[in-house]
Parts: C-alpha cells; structure tokens; sequence
C-alpha cells in the first residue's frame, strides 16, 4: 500500500506520539508498504529523509517545546495527489491532521485516525476562565476530528470509554503502540557507565528512574514530595528525572527548597536513539502522572527490565500486574510501601523477566500487522467492492 501519515511531532521529538508515528513508519515500510509521512519543519533536522515531507513551523505559543505548521492544506493536496495514496492516517487534530482530513474529502482517500491526547488535562495551558466550558469544546473539537475518520484508533479500552462519552460514532478500534523490544535490550555498557559517573551515581544507591516531559499534568511533583519521605527512610534513594519542559524551574525550585540536590537529579533531556541507556540507569520506573493515554514509557521501562511503581490507572489494565512486574499506588503510604516491597531482598532483580515478558505481549512487529489489517478493513468497507478487490485482491481473507 501507499500510506500517508500525518503528524504534528515526530522524530526528533521525543514523546509518545513522536515515538508511535516514527515506529509504526518503521514497521509498515518492513512488510513492504510505502509510507510518506507528513510533519513539521524542525530546525534540528538538517538532512534530507526518505518520505518525510516537513512543513513550514513555528513553535507553539502556548507550549514552546512543541511546533505548529502553518502552512496551507491547498499547497500540498497536488502533492499528496501525486502519491497515490491508499489510505490516510491522521495522527493529530491540528493543523497537519486538518491538512490530512482536506486530502481524504478531496482525494476520496479512506482515512484512519488516531486520537493520541486527552486534552481535557492540557486546557491549563490555555490559562483562560470557565474551564469546564473549555472542556466542553474540547470534546466537541475531538469528536468533530474522531467523526471525520471512517476508523478511529485508540491506545486503550480507556481512551475508547473516552470517546464513546463524547458521542463519536466510528468504529473505534483499540490497538496499543508496540515496543521495538531489541532496542531496549541493546544498552551501551560505555555510555552507561558515563552516565552514571556524570550523575554521580553508584551500585549502593537505589535509583528511581522516571523519563518524560516535565510539565504540570504528568505530576513530577508528587513524586519530589514522596522522594522527601523515602530520604527519611533511605538515604540511598535517588531519584532521576530525564526530561525537559516547562515545569523543570519549579521543580528544580522545590528540590532546592527541601535541600535535596543530592537525592533528586535533572538528568535533562535525552536523544531518542540512547534514550535505553537512560533506562539502565534505573532499579525502578516511577510516574504520578493521570493523563497518559497508553503510557509508552511504562513499556519501554518493562522492555528494559525495570519493574513499575506507579499512580494507578485504567490505562495500566494489562501491563501492570501488582507483585509480577511492579505495583500501582493511589496514596503516599501505598507508594512508600511499593518502594519498601521492591527493595525487600532485592525483589526488584528477580522481577527483570516478568518485566520484559509483559512488555513483550506488544511487540512493534505485531502493530504494524495490526496497523496494516486495519487499514485493509478499512479501505474494504469505504470503497466500493469491487473496485477494492480489483486493487487489493483477496482483500477479505487478508483482512480476517
């Protein structure tokens, strides 16, 4: 197939969605298929790469880490022509994924779309009174994107109940982002150790890792507030936080404030390609954070062997089995005595195995399989039969 992807962040950028789009070009393009994707213009970009088509950006106003394309849809429609693609699949609601929504309507391109976000914990950023007539808009706004595809995708059964709460009416398909599982296992035992010694980090201390942006709704905080309890318990608790954002002057301010610079370290942030060399720095994955969608991070953690310890969450619902592979917390007693469990005999060692094998259950290899099946569904049921036998052939025993 020829496929279109349409994103607002993608490699370099190193977050969930960058992550999934730059994953699922990878593992589309090696079972044969041809994948254009559509993105922003990034100054760290400097060469020229196989069907990436960036567009003109500038940085977002509102969240200066991240860019927004403004150019026009009728620019590229010619273009995107000219490609003869067989599906679209949108991964944004914005402006890239209304270039995406144009061509679909215009080119008669079947389109998929992915709803990536729960923006109704992102609408602090817009600083503006009534915030839950803000929130009605946003559902308005993304059932009105979810709408416009003829196959919505979602990470979780809990971003399905999302949507179903705000009347999208397509056929919602749940289908998790998988891990590149051999990425995680080849660390660099060089750069490590360098790391280490940069972060002054040795083998008697017990290193909580957590990886991420660091901004309002993903709750670093809690986790500083709870680090000041373990200190108490454990002088050798470190926790590192790898990551950038606009949170990072007041968390950094309130680590100062509890004169724990030696326990609490800004790691920064880290390229994507050593981004598994981070995660061997840890004996545990920590988050507070209740806005993820599927949690990428908390899989490549597990593909990196490191148990999880938590905020509870739907989105946990077969990744997170307490005393196999971690433990999910709600309170600060639950979270300190998940701490107490894991370092009890070194438990965290023996959980190594567990971790990846539950990490191992969503492979990249299977969601681009996945991915592509759902796309032949998708083309199967939007044009007419015929004319989709005639391109794809037994399309319906392809299909299952």
């Amino acid at each position: 197939m020829n496929i279109g992807i349409f994103t607002d962040t993608y490699y370099p950028e190193i977050n969930g969605v960058a992550n999934s789009a730059y994953q699922l070009k990878k593992e589309l393009e090696a079972r044969g298929n041809k994948v254009y994707v559509f993105t922003v213009s990034n100054p760290e970009v400097k060469k020229k790469e196989s069907g990436v088509f960036r567009m003109k950006s500038l940085p977002f106003v509102l969240l200066k880490d991240r860019r927004m394309s403004y150019e026009f849809a009728n620019r590229w429609i010619e273009k995107i022509k000219d490609l003869h693609l067989d599906i679209i699949h949108t991964q944004t609601e914005f402006a890239i994924g209304h270039v995406g929504r144009r061509a679909a309507k215009e080119l008669n391109i079947p389109m998929v779309h992915t709803y990536h976000t729960i923006y109704e914990d992102y609408t602090h950023y817009l600083k503006i009174p009534g915030n839950q007539k803000l929130k009605g808009v946003v559902k308005a706004f993304s059932r009105y994107c979810c709408n416009k595809a003829d196959t919505v995708i979602v990470p979780t059964e809990k971003i399905k109940k999302l949507l179903n709460g705000y009347a999208v009416r397509r056929k919602i398909m749940v289908q998790p982002t998988g891990i590149d599982m051999m990425k995680f296992a080849k660390t660099e035992s060089k750069q490590v150790e360098q790391l280490k010694e940069k972060f002054h980090l040795t083998g008697d201390n017990h290193i909580l890792i957590s990886i991420g942006r660091l901004s309002q709704e993903k709750n670093i905080e809690e986790l500083i507030h709870f680090t000041k309890r373990l200190v108490q318990m454990d002088s050798m608790v470190r926790l590192l936080i790898v990551g950038s954002g606009p949170e990072e002057e007041k968390l950094s301010s309130l680590v100062r404030e509890y004169k724990m610079e030696k326990n609490v370290i800004f790691a920064g942030a880290a390229d994507w390609k050593d981004i598994q060399n981070y995660y061997a720095l840890g004996d545990i994955f920590v988050c507070a954070s209740r806005s993820e969608t599927q949690g990428l991070t908390y899989l490549e953690a597990l593909a990196s062997g490191k148990p999880l310890l938590v905020r509870s969450d739907e989105c946990l619902e077969g990744i997170l089995e307490d005393g196999k592979d971690g433990y999910s917390y709600s309170s600060e007693d639950e979270f300190l005595d998940g701490y107490q469990k894991l370092f009890e005999q070194n438990m965290y060692l023996s959980m190594e195995r567990t971790a990846k094998e539950y990490a191992s259950k969503i492979s990249a290899n299977k969601f681009g399989m996945e991915i592509e099946r759902i796309y032949r569904k998708t083309i199967c049921t939007v044009l007419p039969q015929k004319e989709g036998q005639e391109i794809y052939g037994q399309i319906h025993s392809i299909a299952g």
